[in-house]
């Protein structure tokens, strides 16, 4: 079984984004290389070094712990030089200049990846593109089925996962202590799950030289053949299907799940309405170089860096998947 991420430099990925600088901006623009760091851990440090609020640093995506990641970070009305004096062991930071314009989520144009796939004892598969999977990542165990309890509004249920304290059977006032992101990341975690079921649904119908890999909590489903790629709902209140069968095939996860599209509507806490967007069933691997040299960390067997890049919010480790799976 082929192994990553056995030390964080096995895993490197860089952000890709195109910056409109100016010679005065209430936003100061920084890059962060970091080595076993979470992003949200980092934006806490430096929001409490700087003695601001956390919303007042804002990045394009988060970054997986275990690696090395060049991301951007804006922060609003500070000087650089604050920033550029924060001292956090396995993390370094650049100034890049000063903008109008706070980073947003998702404004990164793509992705660079250097991976380390160890332990093989064959070379991986060629490919060209991958299914646009959400990866473990996104599920971290069990925020999809926080995500669930949350869309089938068992709040009780929510509370008992998280141990939250509440008064009186107040469910959702305790529910509303936690930050908003967060309890809108669960349901995102849930749409994903959805989301992922329906494309390995609709892949193993359509495609004649299709094969499997379990994940944490199902299956992906990968064509060897060319696929046509179109976008399929990620699920919310306001979904339309311009697809029949994709419609055919989300209506029976539906009704497995026990769930309506209304149910993404949360009249108990307003703020987490979901009206639904749209994914690329497929999305290309650009520029990917594959070499193959010996382990030096497993004995008798092979390795391989991939060199590679893929559109902002896709998954490095299902190209990894995809190959050697």
């Amino acid at each position: 079984m082929y192994k990553i991420k056995q030390c964080p430099e096995d895993f490197t990925v860089e952000e890709v984004m195109e910056l409109e600088l100016t010679k005065k901006g209430v936003y100061s623009y920084f890059l962060i290389e970091k080595r076993n760091w979470n992003t949200k851990d980092i934006v806490k440090i430096i929001a409490k070094r700087l003695n601001i609020r956390e919303r007042r640093i804002n990045i394009a995506g988060i970054k997986d712990k275990n690696a090395v990641t060049k991301q951007y970070i804006s922060v609003f009305n500070v000087n650089p030089n604050n920033v550029l004096r924060i001292k956090i062991e396995g993390v370094k930071i650049k100034f890049i200049g000063l903008g109008d314009e706070r980073i947003r989520l998702g404004q990164i144009e793509e992705n660079k990846f250097k991976i380390v796939v160890r332990n093989l004892d064959n070379e991986g598969r060629r490919i060209k593109f991958i299914e646009n999977y959400f990866d473990d990542q996104r599920f971290g165990g069990r925020n999809h089925l926080l995500g669930e309890a949350l869309t089938k509004k068992e709040f009780r249920k929510f509370c008992y996962m998280l141990r939250l304290k509440w008064e009186e059977g107040d469910y959702v006032g305790a529910i509303r202590k936690l930050k908003k992101s967060l309890l809108i990341f669960y349901i995102n975690a849930y749409q994903s799950y959805l989301w992922n079921k329906a494309v390995e649904n609709y892949l193993s119908k359509n495609c004649l030289n299709c094969f499997f890999s379990d994940y944490t909590v199902g299956r992906f489903a990968f064509s060897s053949d060319n696929v046509k790629n179109f976008k399929i709902p990620v699920l919310g209140f306001g979904t339309n299907f311009n697809n029949k069968e994709i419609k055919e095939i989300y209506e029976e996860i539906l009704m497995k799940e026990g769930i309506k599209l209304e149910d993404f509507i949360f009249r108990e806490i307003p703020e987490l309405v979901s009206e639904g967007t749209e994914r690329n069933l497929i999305v290309d691997v650009k520029n990917l170089k594959v070499e193959y040299l010996n382990d030096e960390r497993n004995k008798g067997m092979k390795k391989a860096i991939l060199n590679f890049s893929l559109p902002s919010g896709s998954y490095g480790t299902i190209v990894v998947k995809k190959m050697f799976n």
